[in-house]
């Protein structure tokens, strides 16, 4: 399977808007786990990789993978094809809550008592300031929050010449931004933020960063005792119709090396997921899918009738 030719056959839609926008979805039925469609677009004039982002509400490292191609640390030259993807597998979980998955640098939320899931990018925490992987759950959430700056955040600003106040208020200086939502988590956030930059990247000190656009259209629906699961999946394997899907991200430094990262992990979730079927099978489509890690779903197999 070439891998070129199945995204251009992918549906192109095409938004004028240039305003962040969150993505909703109606559930896919269980044995179904495709949200979305690829997008296609054209780049502007000195357009640069915030604007995009910004403007169909995706993180950087995403676009940057998806878009192998094209230097996106400078001003972009008019008229370039990009690749957006909007296109998603849900995680093989059950559909409650929130799920916020690392490597993916994305969350779901399952609004209780609708047949919706809301995706946002998110940007997640440093090398070694990751948020712990576990079950977690929503305390409370506050607006305008103050912040108190943890140790070694103070230690981090310190050595830069920057000196934290003990608490810092509410305000245009406050990283938390307007928003913040506690988890169990201690000390570990879901927020705002002032640096929209940071989104779709290993850039926090383990809190959860969103678009502020994004958190303020979340934020109301949020209650204390939704369910958090805080998951490493770097690739995920999951059904649309007759059809085997796989979508690979780059797995998080620290944990490069378990067997989820791996190819051989890989090929376990596909036979997991074919265990007991008639499937085929384009092997060489999932080794290359695998080393490309371009975080978007691509057909890898196809359910034979018997």
């Amino acid at each position: 399977m070439n891998i070129k030719i199945s995204k251009m056959l992918s549906i192109a839609l095409f938004f004028a808007s240039t305003q962040l926008f969150a993505a909703a979805y109606t559930t896919p039925a269980l044995n179904n786990a495709i949200i979305g469609q690829i997008q296609y677009d054209r780049t502007g004039y000195g357009e640069t990789a915030g604007a995009i982002t910004l403007r169909y509400d995706i993180g950087y490292n995403a676009l940057k993978k998806a878009n192998p191609h094209i230097q996106f640390s400078k001003n972009l030259s008019s008229g370039i094809p990009i690749t957006l993807p909007t296109r998603h597998l849900l995680p093989n979980l059950p559909r409650e809550g929130i799920i916020i998955n690392l490597p993916e640098m994305r969350m779901y939320y399952f609004p209780a008592g609708s047949n919706l899931v809301y995706t946002y990018p998110i940007g997640i925490g440093k090398v070694g300031k990751t948020i712990p992987i576990t079950q977690a759950s929503i305390t409370r959430k506050t607006i305008n929050p103050t912040w108190t700056p943890p140790d070694d955040i103070r230690e981090f600003n310190l050595k830069q010449g920057v000196v934290l106040p003990q608490v810092m208020p509410a305000g245009p200086d406050n990283p938390l931004g307007p928003y913040a939502i506690y988890m169990s988590v201690p000390t570990y956030l879901i927020h705002s933020t002032i640096f929209p930059e940071s989104i779709g990247k290993r850039a926090s000190f383990g809190c959860i960063r969103m678009y502020e656009t994004d958190i303020k259209s979340f934020f109301p629906s949020v209650a204390s005792g939704i369910p958090v699961a805080i998951i490493n999946y770097p690739s995920k394997v999951g059904w649309q119709e007759n059809h085997l899907y796989l979508e690979a991200h780059q797995p998080l430094e620290e944990h490069g090396s378990e067997y989820d990262a791996t190819l051989p992990g890989a090929l376990h979730m596909i036979a997991s997921s074919a265990k007991n079927q008639a499937v085929l099978i384009d092997w060489q489509a999932v080794s290359y899918i695998m080393q490309e890690r371009d975080g978007v779903p691509h057909d890898i197999g196809i359910r034979i009738s018997k």
